[in-house]
């Protein structure tokens, strides 16, 4: 089977009659076949070549797969880089939780430390924004945050407990992210939401919508819950989908909400709304925002400030901003963007 995915050419009906009728016609002239003896010919090829071609393509399709079921087999048996401790791990508890990163640190294999000797100590209730350039490290942070990965050295944990100790049903209970951009499916705007709590029923999701003040635009829709939104949500927009994933967020009703801020543009309208629904998804538990507009930075509790890997600053947002360093010049670098459009 070294050949195993490589298509190989069926026989050509229309060349292989086109070479009995050429061949007979030259026997023909000479006198050392009749036409009968031709067409019989003809006959016979075409009854020989379909099941020739039928089985040239089971024997393709057969390699096919066979090499595809070898790649199935080489990722079931890829060791998980994430292990669930399941009934011997330690469950979190139900209410707003407390971060600790202790010497941190995280790197992809083979590459250079993409996280250094982080410490972070974050209170319950508290709304932290994290900030930084591209490529700084932000995102890693909230992927180790919601064990999506583990450190490569020290440890994270939530009210003291290590994540790999706590089993993935609780963790996944009493944490929630919210990516950049969430997956929608084509189904109902009503069925994408219960992705949030799947035992939710109408009136629990109407209830979160108001909640994050949401009716106005759950009424601007031609069918309200019932509308369709498209295969990954094409039928809404971008700043939309984001009210969708946050409806979702809300209905878990997470302990920790970490956000990665999604960077699509939206207008003025659509960006109110969503910058009201986070601060009411965010009140009364505690938050990690990974922060793409200055304006999110400046309503959190909290202002983290991530470079190179390291944290470099911390503190309020007013702080921050005459403290000047790496926050200075962000915040500068945004308000002239601002002050542009």
């Amino acid at each position: 089977m070294k050949n195993a995915g490589v298509t190989r050419p069926p026989l050509d009906l229309e060349e292989c009659v086109a070479g009995v009728l050429i061949i007979g016609v030259l026997l023909g002239v000479d006198d050392k076949i009749t036409a009968g003896e031709v067409l019989a010919f003809a006959f016979l090829v075409t009854l020989f070549v379909g099941p020739v071609q039928i089985g040239t393509q089971v024997l393709t399709d057969a390699q096919n797969a066979i090499a595809g079921w070898r790649r199935v087999i080489g990722i079931l048996d890829t060791p998980a880089d994430v292990v669930d401790p399941g009934e011997a791990g330690t469950p979190l508890p139900d209410t707003p939780v407390t971060i600790d990163f202790d010497g941190v640190g995280f790197a992809y294999p083979t590459g250079p430390p993409v996280l250094v000797d982080i410490d972070l100590h974050v209170e319950p209730n508290t709304r932290l924004a994290v900030v930084g350039e591209t490529g700084s490290g932000k995102t890693t942070l909230a992927k180790l945050l919601t064990r999506l990965m583990d450190p490569t050295s020290g440890a994270v944990r939530l009210d003291g407990r290590d994540l790999r100790e706590v089993p993935f049903d609780s963790l996944r209970e009493r944490v929630v992210m919210v990516p950049q951009e969430g997956f929608l499916f084509d189904s109902t705007l009503r069925a994408n939401a219960l992705y949030g709590r799947l035992d939710a029923s109408d009136d629990d999701i109407l209830l979160a919508i108001a909640q994050l003040g949401l009716t106005d635009w759950l009424e601007t829709l031609p069918r309200g819950l019932d509308t369709r939104v498209g295969q990954r949500g094409e039928s809404l927009s971008a700043g939309e989908r984001q009210l969708v994933a946050l409806v979702r967020a809300h209905l878990a009703d997470p302990d920790l909400l970490v956000l990665d801020e999604a960077t699509s543009a939206v207008d003025p309208a659509l960006e109110m709304r969503i910058a009201r629904a986070l601060e009411r998804l965010t009140k009364g538990r505690t938050s990690v925002t990974i922060a793409h507009r200055m304006s999110t930075a400046e309503n959190a509790d909290e202002v983290l400030v991530v470079d190179r890997g390291r944290i470099v600053q911390r503190g309020p947002h007013a702080a921050l901003v005459a403290e000047g360093g790496v926050y200075g010049r962000l915040h500068a670098s945004w308000v002239a963007q601002q002050s542009v459009r």
